[in-house]
């Protein structure tokens, strides 16, 4: 049941981030997440909030298939919270100074703490299949490239959403395959 529930949280966030980048354009950085939503700041506080929960969500699900939930993860969640909160309520407006700094502030903590602690947990998991090995390496060329594609381009939908779409699409599925995994092990193992 907790599977299923994850994988619908990780549905809902995905599919409500494809709708909220589509209210703006994808590709320039007046189509940034934030920028959108100055306009939208409703739309926006939703969408923060339901891709936190579903990330994290899904990230201590993986720790504890993969091993154990560590101090580590704490810390970068609670981080990643306090980016997350910042991000939500100060207005990415730039005559707005110290809001602004303050948004982006809390937006590069939590896209770090993030993306870390994924890559971490997944990094964990690596030497228990092939699949995890893959997909760690998968996440690792992700961060990597979107680093650099923002450092070129900045920021726009597209370059910020792929990390948040590619992980909220692997972990359940990550998560599904290493309980398939396990269920035909132990099945295995009772033959």
């Amino acid at each position: 049941m907790k599977f299923i529930a994850n994988t619908a949280i990780s549905l809902c966030a995905a599919v409500y981030t494809i709708f909220y980048m589509s209210l703006n354009d994808l590709t320039s950085n007046e189509g940034a997440l934030s920028k959108t939503g100055l306009s939208h700041p409703v739309l926006f506080f939703i969408w923060g909030t339901l891709v936190y929960i579903a990330l994290y969500i899904n990230i201590f699900s993986l720790a504890k298939t993969f091993g154990r939930i560590t101090s580590f993860h704490i810390i970068f969640a609670v981080s990643a919270l306090i980016g997350m909160g910042l991000t939500l309520f100060f207005k990415f407006d730039y005559s707005l100074k110290t809001q602004y700094f303050l948004h982006c502030a809390g937006s590069l903590i939590f896209s770090v703490c993030t993306g870390v602690s994924v890559f971490i947990t997944y990094l964990s998991g690596f030497k228990k299949n092939v699949f995890n090995a893959v997909l760690t390496m998968i996440i690792g060329v992700i961060l990597l490239t979107d680093l650099i594609l923002l450092i070129i381009f900045k920021q726009n939908a597209l370059i910020e959403t792929v990390p948040v779409l590619f992980a909220l699409i692997a972990m359940p599925v990550t998560l599904a395959y290493n309980q398939y995994r396990k269920k035909n092990k132990e099945f295995a193992d009772a033959s």
